[in-house]
């Protein structure tokens, strides 16, 4: 029997990779960065340069061989991984295009899923979207810290980033998912794009121990950067910052930051016709958990120095007004709170 020890030390072996230094100028500052891609680890600038029909998981489990990655039970032969510098583009209606682009050439093409993907993301829940959950088991998102900004159709939230920790193992490794993140969703609640940190085996990565990636996902296909391996207690930042626009296409770049190690994991993604204006300092999502043991020994996660911001090409920063929630995600009843402004989540 694999021990809970020896899955832990089977997480893939790594060398340690410095993201490259860049500079980003904007109204009246500078972020200048080592071993970040746009400055996360710098929060805190100034204040005046602002920035589907009902089913039970029992049914969806009835999908022999489907991932559960953040916010999506769907396909593996929907999950895609994209190299580091590669873009993914999504088409103007919310669908894919299906071309990855790396220095300007088509390295891979990717058809929508033949198969809608079920959502466990509470925003595609609120519109009617599967609900995926027993009254036994946790399936979906526990809690999570949000804000939905007032901006017009013409305006995105186009910056978000946040600090965290990796939290302790689990006192029962067992075959939970579990994810802590932060990210932003369009009013659509057609995609989901986040920095997200992950401890279990979601069905294409992962084990007893704890990785990050980046991920932009729907039910129609699911993209994330490679990943990479970190530890309880390494200093993590993460979030999503708008590189570019044309049109109604925006760009971005998503990257978390293991500030302890050095490891990274970065991906590129266009989307077009969505307006985003979701904002989430942190989200706690659990997956095939069934004891209060299995999340966390530690109990308890800080999202802090979290800065979101809009106004493309500046940075004009908002000032969110955070409203923590605890969902129905059908598992047991832990030590669950959601306190919006500190960006709190205990479990």
């Amino acid at each position: 029997m694999t021990t809970q020890r020896e899955m832990r030390t089977s997480a893939p072996k790594q060398t340690s990779t410095q993201a490259p230094y860049c500079r980003l100028s904007r109204i009246g500052f500078l972020l200048t960065i080592n071993a970040m891609l746009f400055g996360f680890a710098l929060f805190g600038f100034s204040t005046h340069c602002m920035a589907q029909e009902q089913t039970t998981y029992s049914e969806a489990a009835a999908h022999s061989g489907w991932v559960q990655i953040p916010g999506e039970l769907i396909r593996p032969d929907c999950v895609h991984e994209i190299p580091k510098g590669a873009r993914v583009e999504i088409a103007k209606d919310g669908s894919l295009s299906g071309d990855v682009t790396l220095n300007g050439e088509i390295i891979a093409h990717y058809d929508a899923c033949p198969e809608q993907g079920i959502a466990t993301r509470q925003g595609a829940l609120a519109q009617g979207a599967a609900k995926v959950h027993e009254e036994t088991t946790g399936n979906g998102w526990v809690e999570d810290d949000q804000w939905n900004a007032p901006l017009s159709s013409s305006d995105n939230i186009d910056y978000l980033a946040g600090n965290w920790t990796v939290p302790s193992y689990p006192s029962e490794a067992a075959s939970q998912v579990i994810y802590l993140s932060n990210g932003i969703e369009p009013a659509s609640h057609k995609w989901f794009l986040e920095a997200a940190l992950q401890y279990g085996y979601n069905g294409v990565f992962g084990g007893n121990y704890y990785t990050i990636a980046t991920w932009l996902s729907s039910s129609s296909a699911a993209y994330y950067s490679s990943p990479a391996y970190v530890n309880p207690g390494d200093s993590l930042s993460g979030g999503m910052q708008m590189t570019g626009e044309s049109g109604s296409t925006t760009y971005w770049e998503a990257v978390i930051l293991d500030n302890s190690s050095g490891y990274y994991s970065e991906g590129s993604y266009w989307v077009s016709g969505q307006h985003w204006t979701w904002a989430y300092a942190g989200v706690l999502e659990a997956y095939n958990l069934y004891a209060c043991a299995e999340f966390p020994a530690s109990g308890h996660e800080q999202f802090s120095d979290t800065v979101v911001a809009h106004g493309f090409p500046y940075l004009y920063e908002l000032n969110p007004n955070w409203v923590g929630s605890i969902r129905g995600y059908g598992g047991p009843t832990c030590h669950f709170a959601a306190l919006g402004p500190s960006g709190n989540l205990d479990f």
